[in-house]
């Protein structure tokens, strides 16, 4: 859960990294590996490959540092790389499906596609949570990428509304009306998939 005081702490251990401080990027992991796990689940909605993509993500992140702005807000920076790498693994998934299913009969290639569209909960959710947490995860796939990105700052990150107008490059008010149209959005989602 993103706080006010983050700031603070995040330029702290990106000096630290930036001097040599061999605990400062771990501590630098330590605090938003659940985040970008959380993060890299939602996009990708495959537990095979999040903690891959998680570590790809971090390993940008170092060798990243040097060239970050120290005067800017370090959890942004790190979303956007975080949210790029997710894409870059997307188009890669995409394209590794389509020269796998080449080689396939056309009888393997749907049951192969019907195996990777099933939406797996995370290992830790109940078995009654399941079938619950299997729509919303494939109601939030249908947002809009904006709205989708919304949604998870401020409800699942608690991120405030004048860091996510930062983030997303917009005013506070124009961030307000984001959530709010990805909230309606989702809850017309939810209640459709419900009623099937």
């Amino acid at each position: 859960m993103w706080k006010e005081s983050d700031s603070e702490e995040d330029s702290r251990l990106v000096a630290g990294c930036r001097t040599g401080d061999p605990h400062a990027f771990e501590r630098l992991v330590g605090k938003y590996q659940q985040t970008i796990l959380n993060l890299v689940y939602h996009y990708i909605g495959s537990r095979n490959d999040v903690e891959d993509v998680a570590q790809k993500i971090f390993m940008k992140i170092y060798f990243s540092l040097p060239k970050f702005d120290a005067s800017r807000p370090f959890f942004p920076w790190l979303y956007r790389i975080a949210i790029n790498q997710c894409y870059d693994e997307l188009r890669r998934i995409k394209r590794q499906r389509i020269h796998s299913f080449s080689e396939l009969s056309i009888e393997e290639a749907d049951h192969i596609e019907k195996l990777i569209n099933q939406n797996e909960a995370p290992p830790d959710k109940e078995d009654a949570e399941r079938e619950m947490y299997a729509i919303m995860h494939k109601v939030m796939d249908q947002l809009p990428e904006q709205q989708k990105r919304s949604i998870m700052l401020r409800d699942i990150e608690g991120m405030p509304y004048d860091k996510m107008a930062e983030l997303l490059n917009c005013t506070e008010q124009a961030a307000r009306l984001k959530v709010f149209r990805a909230r309606s959005r989702l809850k017309a989602l939810v209640g459709k998939a419900l009623k099937r």
